[in-house]
């Protein structure tokens, strides 16, 4: 008995060495892809901005009535390129990153969201549902929030490609047992889609897993480690109540800082 415990427990360590070695591969062949993505991407980016930059400069005064609505939005949507990109080599080099991190409304920033993918939720006649309920601001940088929301969001359109209802909640989450007043955030995304099967469930956030055939598999991935490292994370199932699946984030609002300190 004392025997098959003691090649069990091997057994058990040799499957997690095993783990640890298929992450550490994937680690390896996602920051040389980062790198490759990074110079790739960077140099046509310059010169989007160039241009954009030229073309208010050609316009002169003609530029103002465009500048506070399309010009504006070319700059964000170029910047959140940028964001993407670095976020990549972010994620495979984790412990060089120290961003930028403040207080943040959650429910301004899943407004914010919606408002860059309307077009698209419009065109797909997605009925959008809103109840932003939470109080707690955790301590996160905005931009890499809202990358993660903007994932969520379009998976869940993705997942409604006849229309339906999507809807976001937002509501404070009850001290941990045993934390004292430690207390977060809760963001759920449910769509209106197929759902999830159990070995969907099972992969979906593994690198380079996607469902569909346009899709690089990368999202969720690189979203679990944004929020991980605000001593946060993301979950999903399916609805209780309908057909569909519910995507939910959840933030300590006194999670640790990305250089370790505490709020």
């Amino acid at each position: 008995t004392e025997r098959t415990r003691e090649l069990a427990a091997t057994n058990d360590a040799l499957r997690q060495t095993q783990q640890q070695l298929v992450r550490s591969e994937k680690l390896a062949v996602m920051g040389q892809l980062a790198a490759s993505v990074a110079h790739e991407v960077n140099n046509p980016i310059a010169v989007m901005q160039g241009n954009l930059d030229l073309l208010r400069e050609t316009l002169g005064p003609a530029a103002a009535k465009h500048s506070e609505v399309e010009l504006k939005l070319l700059d964000e949507q170029i910047e959140r390129i940028r964001m993407i990109v670095q976020q990549l080599l972010q994620h495979a080099r984790p412990g060089e990153y120290a961003g930028y991190v403040d207080a943040v409304d959650v429910n301004e920033a899943v407004k914010a969201c919606l408002l860059l993918i309307n077009r698209k939720l419009s065109q797909q006649q997605i009925a959008v549902v809103l109840e932003l309920q939470a109080t707690g601001q955790p301590d996160i940088n905005r931009h890499e929030l809202e990358q993660v929301l903007i994932n969520l969001l379009m998976n869940a359109a993705n997942a409604m490609p006849a229309g339906g209802e999507l809807t976001i909640r937002t509501r404070d989450l009850p001290p941990p047992p045993g934390e004292g007043d430690s207390t977060g955030v809760a963001i759920e995304v449910q769509d209106a889609g197929m759902g999830l099967t159990d070995d969907v469930k099972a992969k979906l956030f593994q690198p380079f897993f996607t469902t569909r055939p346009d899709g690089h598999g990368l999202g969720l991935w690189i979203s679990l480690g944004l929020l991980e490292r605000y001593g946060g994370g993301i979950g999903a199932d399916n609805r209780l109540d309908a057909q569909g699946a519910v995507f939910t984030v959840t933030l300590r609002t006194d999670a640790l800082m990305p250089n370790g300190e505490s709020r």
